[in-house]
């Protein structure tokens, strides 16, 4: 069976040494490296003598030394990411990307803007702004687009005029928790994290929080929070019951919106927020209009 773990170039190289130099090789790699770079075992071992030297060590002798050049000059071509080797592979979701982006948007520069980071953690901010004291995390786009409502949304969330001047972040749902976005979140004094509330919410803030480099964190969510919760017709399963115990005893962040959904055993989409609850909903007057 094919291991899960990703057999890369330097490994690959090396098993190659060494059956040039007929020296023990873990078979079981060996058979994945050649399938992960697309190449065929059997043209590397036809007509060779194995030799089983303990668990999943052997020895192979009489391989073609025109062969491992062959495939050494294969699996020696590397491209700027090794996203794109695999890509030529069909196999491109177990190499990850050269960088990360952001989209950001704040009330002084309504427009979105792109912030790079690479690989090496390089930001490029292109024509943004300078980063804001504080910043916003939003899950969904639709808060994300409407920035007025986000905005006006704070205050129920109990954060002070200051976060006005926020900006607003946005990285396609659960890949804002990408290690490469680090450096960019770095920048800022305190991060508001407006996420759904529920268990994937909770896991991203609980993600953010355990890479322990990253300025305070919020889990934003407005004041009639266990209301809306009371009235979602959406159920958490127990499972997930057991993932939010774990998450709110470790990330603090995350232990009073974990608690509510825990508490009532409801969970919501943050565009909801975007909707007045009917506690605060406007009551028509007597005369029905």
């Amino acid at each position: 069976m094919v291991s899960h773990r990703r057999i890369n170039r330097t490994q690959f190289l090396g098993y190659l040494t060494k059956l040039e130099q007929e020296l023990p090789v873990p078979e079981p790699k060996l058979r994945q490296a050649a399938y992960q770079f697309g190449l065929m075992i059997g043209d590397l071992l036809d007509g060779a003598e194995r030799q089983h030297v303990k668990r999943d060590l052997v020895i192979y002798s009489g391989i073609s030394s025109a062969v491992i050049d062959q495939w050494r000059a294969a699996v020696g071509v590397e491209h700027a990411s090794p996203r794109i080797d695999q890509a030529a592979l069909g196999n491109s979701h177990n190499a990850r990307v050269s960088g990360a982006m952001l989209t950001v948007r704040n009330r002084r520069q309504p427009h979105p803007q792109v912030v790079l980071v690479d690989a090496q953690g390089t930001i490029d901010a292109g024509t943004a702004a300078p980063p804001a004291e504080r910043a916003v995390i939003v899950e969904n786009l639709e808060n994300f687009l409407d920035l007025t409502g986000t905005l006006a949304l704070l205050p129920e969330c109990g954060l002070g005029p200051e976060w006005q001047e926020a900006d607003i972040l946005y990285g396609s749902g659960n890949s804002i928790t990408n290690h490469l976005l680090t450096p960019a979140f770095q920048q800022y004094r305190e991060i508001g994290c407006l996420f759904d509330p529920d268990p994937g919410g909770i896991r991203m803030c609980d993600t953010l929080y355990q890479r322990g480099d990253l300025p305070p964190l919020h889990f934003l969510a407005p004041a009639d929070l266990i209301e809306r919760l009371a009235a979602s017709t959406r159920v958490i399963e127990k499972g997930q019951r057991e993932q939010l115990a774990m998450h709110m005893r470790r990330s603090p962040p995350c232990a009073h919106v974990g608690g509510l959904i825990f508490k009532t055993g409801k969970h919501l989409e943050q565009e909801t927020y975007l909707i007045s609850s009917p506690s605060t909903a406007e009551s028509p007057d007597e005369s029905g209009l």
